[in-house]
């Protein structure tokens, strides 16, 4: 029976022995012979990245947390980031350890610019206005900065750009194409009211006002003249904006008003001292222009009259078809004709 005991230990002993050496003979090193599944890019996500990593030792999957841990560094922020691959405690069935790197990239971030941007000739601009059109700010991240425009003050379209626009080096950030509009002034020119002439008298300038609006810079002026409808003729003419300008700046918005040409005062006096002998035909009455004058070109039409009446006496001389026409306010200053007696030896 003692003999039965001493070789059942010897046994055991023998059984530990070999059990040991198995272990030993497990355990490998993980720097030789594993395959490791590889890492793609990852997007900045704003937090810690820790994307899942395989390791094969020849078929077997290895377990993690059991065979391997996995440690981070550098995970956070866009650039190259490390995972060290390495034996969780000295009972592992590995040892030593491995470290990968694999990349972060920024993540993407559209920036639109809102619509219609613009402003009136000669005003400041307006803080240029956006919004994320696609991908987002990930935890407390923010925009800094503004946009910009393309620099000139004239009316024009000007290409809105990212300016000093930035969301930090974790981001791929790109504007969309947008213009901002400098649009032309209105200024509201009136022609001043009551702006004659008399006929045949030169034009003068039409005078006029700002009503509404100013002229915002110092180059800004304005060019040019009113104009009016063709004629020269006593009547109403609409007074136009002619040539007036205020350049490509500015919108100019005209109101109107009109024109007119007054008659020309004009006075005719029939001649004095105007006579005939009883019985003998009347002469043409004479007369002569007084005040005024006739336009060149113009000419007194018609004749003068008398009263009625054939005896010796004296005659009212009359306007009768005596006119200068409607371009004239004649004024007619009568004078008399006298019938005289007609002697014998006549």
């Amino acid at each position: 029976m003692k003999q039965k005991i001493l070789f059942l230990g010897l046994l055991l002993a023998v059984w530990g022995a070999c059990a040991l050496e198995a272990t030993a003979q497990k355990k490998g090193n993980i720097t030789q012979g594993f395959v490791i599944s590889p890492i793609p890019p990852q997007t900045y996500s704003g937090s810690d990245i820790t994307p899942l990593v395989s390791v094969r030792d020849g078929k077997t999957l290895l377990v993690k947390d059991k065979d391997y841990t996995l440690e981070y560094r550098n995970n956070k922020n866009v650039g190259t980031a490390t995972v060290t691959i390495k034996a969780p405690k000295e009972e592992s069935n590995y040892s030593e350890s491995i470290t990968k790197e694999f990349q972060i990239v920024k993540a993407k971030l559209v920036i639109t610019v809102d619509g219609k941007q613009g402003k009136f000739y000669g005003y400041p601009d307006p803080v240029l206005t956006y919004k994320i059109g696609s991908g987002e700010l990930k935890g407390s991240d923010a925009l800094k900065g503004s946009l910009t425009r393309d620099a000139g003050e004239e009316v024009g379209n000007y290409l809105i750009s990212q300016g000093t626009l930035d969301a930090g080096p974790n981001y791929d950030l790109t504007v969309g194409r947008s213009y901002f509009v400098i649009q032309k002034s209105p200024i509201t020119i009136k022609a001043e009211p009551n702006q004659k002439k008399v006929y045949g008298d030169k034009d003068q300038v039409i005078k006029y006002t700002i009503e509404e609006g100013t002229l915002l810079s110092a180059k800004s002026a304005l060019n040019g003249e009113l104009g009016r409808m063709a004629g020269e003729n006593v009547g109403t003419y609409a007074i136009t904006q002619g040539t007036l300008s205020a350049g490509n700046n500015y919108e100019v918005r005209f109101v109107r008003e009109n024109f007119e040409i007054t008659p020309a005062p004009l006075t005719v006096k029939a001649d004095a001292k105007q006579t005939k002998m009883y019985n003998d035909p009347d002469p043409i009455y004479t007369y002569s222009i007084t005040a005024g004058k006739l336009a060149e070109g113009d000419n007194i039409r018609g004749y003068l009259s008398r009263e009625a009446g054939e005896n010796i006496g004296k005659y009212n001389i009359t306007q009768g078809t005596l006119t200068a026409g409607s371009n004239y306010d004649m004024k007619y200053v009568p004078d008399t004709f006298e019938i005289i007696r007609k002697p014998f030896s006549k």
